[in-house]
Formats: C-alpha cells, sequence, structure tokens
C-alpha cells in the first residue's frame, strides 16, 4: 500500500509539472486563453485607464485579446500557454514592424461595442506614449513582452511560460522588453534577469509605468 501511494504521489507530480509547462497555443485555445487574460488583467492600471467602465471593460478585453492582442503574437511572434490554459505570455518577435496601436485600429470594425471618443483618445495616448518610450530605450533588434498574465490562483507558472522565450533569446544573443504597470511586477521580472531602463507615468492622468529590459545571457 506504502509504496503504491509513493508510485502515485510520484505520478501525480509529474502530470503537475507537465500541465504547468508553457507550450505554444492551439487554435483551440484561443478564445478560453482570452477569457484567461481577460480576468487577469480586468483591474490593470493601464486597462482601467482607458476603460474605466466595468461594463464596457468586460465587452473590449476578450475582443482586445482574441482579435488583437493574441493573433497579433500568433502572426508576428508566439504566444505561449498551458496545457490547461491557466495563462499565457504573448511575444512580438524581433524586427517585426508592428504597433499594437495600428493592429487595434485595423480590427476596430469588429468590436463588439461602441467606444466613446474619450476612450479611444485615452488608449491612443498610452499606446503611442508607450511605443515612443521602447523606440528610445530598446534601440536593437529584441523581443518585445507584449502580455503576461494567468488565474489569479496560477501565478507560479509565469516563469514557465517566459522561459521557452528566455532560451531562445539567449541563444541568439538578443535582449527582451516589457512594460509593466504594477510595480510588485518589478521583483519577479528582477528575478529573471529583467533591469528597470525608466519609469515614469502616462501623461493627461495615465497610470505609472516601468520599462525593463533583460540583456540576453550567453551560454559559457
Amino acid at each position: 500500500m506504502e509504496t503504491r501511494n509513493l508510485s502515485m504521489k510520484r505520478d501525480g507530480s509529474a502530470e503537475t509539472q507537465l500541465s504547468s509547462r508553457g507550450i505554444r497555443v492551439k487554435a483551440s485555445q484561443v478564445e478560453s486563453l482570452g477569457k484567461v487574460l481577460t480576468r487577469s488583467f480586468y483591474n490593470n492600471a493601464a486597462v482601467t485607464y482607458i476603460l474605466p467602465d466595468p461594463q464596457v471593460r468586460l465587452a473590449v478585453l476578450p475582443w482586445f485579446f482574441n482579435s488583437v492582442a493574441i493573433r497579433a503574437g500568433r502572426l508576428c511572434g508566439e504566444v505561449f500557454t498551458t496545457a490547461n490554459v491557466d495563462g499565457g505570455a504573448l511575444w512580438i518577435r524581433p524586427g517585426v514592424d508592428l504597433t499594437i496601436g495600428n493592429a487595434v485600429r485595423t480590427e476596430l470594425l469588429s468590436l463588439p461595442c461602441g467606444l466613446d471618443r474619450s476612450s479611444i483618445v485615452r488608449w491612443n495616448n498610452l499606446i503611442g506614449y508607450l511605443e515612443t518610450a521602447r523606440r528610445k530605450i530598446a534601440d536593437t533588434l529584441h523581443w518585445y513582452l507584449l502580455a503576461l498574465g494567468t488565474e489569479p490562483s496560477k501565478t507560479s507558472i509565469r516563469t514557465a511560460l517566459l522561459d521557452p522565450i528566455l532560451a531562445e533569446a539567449d541563444w541568439d544573443l538578443q535582449p527582451c522588453y516589457v512594460e509593466t504597470f504594477d510595480e510588485k511586477d518589478l521583483l519577479f521580472y528582477g528575478q529573471r534577469g529583467f533591469r528597470i531602463t525608466g519609469a515614469g507615468k502616462i501623461p493627461k492622468g495615465g497610470p505609472n509605468f516601468w520599462t525593463l529590459l533583460r540583456p540576453p545571457r550567453p551560454a559559457y
């Protein structure tokens, strides 16, 4: 009985590790991932600045992730999730001439609800400011982490979601770049080799933000 119980524990541990490993998202997982990222970013400072109305936010976020962000990642970079779709990391690969502002404008006609002018102005203001900052700070070819989010109870998988691209970036000797609006994220990213390269506040009433760059770690 004891041997069998030990075996079950080992099998359970292996199963947990496999389910938490970062894997490329499948087409069948996109909708589920959009829902997870909607929950993860619902109270994000940038999101609440752009979309202060909770009902509008609830309608717009699934559209943004499914039609814009995840789509951009799959077409122009990489999107990693887990077997159970507990979270996702959305990357834009080096050398891709794509801005999220352009991607949003391209898909606006498919938006399920109308956005008022003030929301659009705030969205353009935030995206434009961040793009300007990224061009100044990350002036070489780099991986751009567009979004990293998980179910609230699954934050421990964030490292597994990042690892595949961090390893690829190290192999190709390319840096990785990310912005965050949550000061609590700075420790997490710092432990994974990111360095704070700038900080500021989005003009016209926007939130505070930090920019981080991770130099490649060559294998010796």
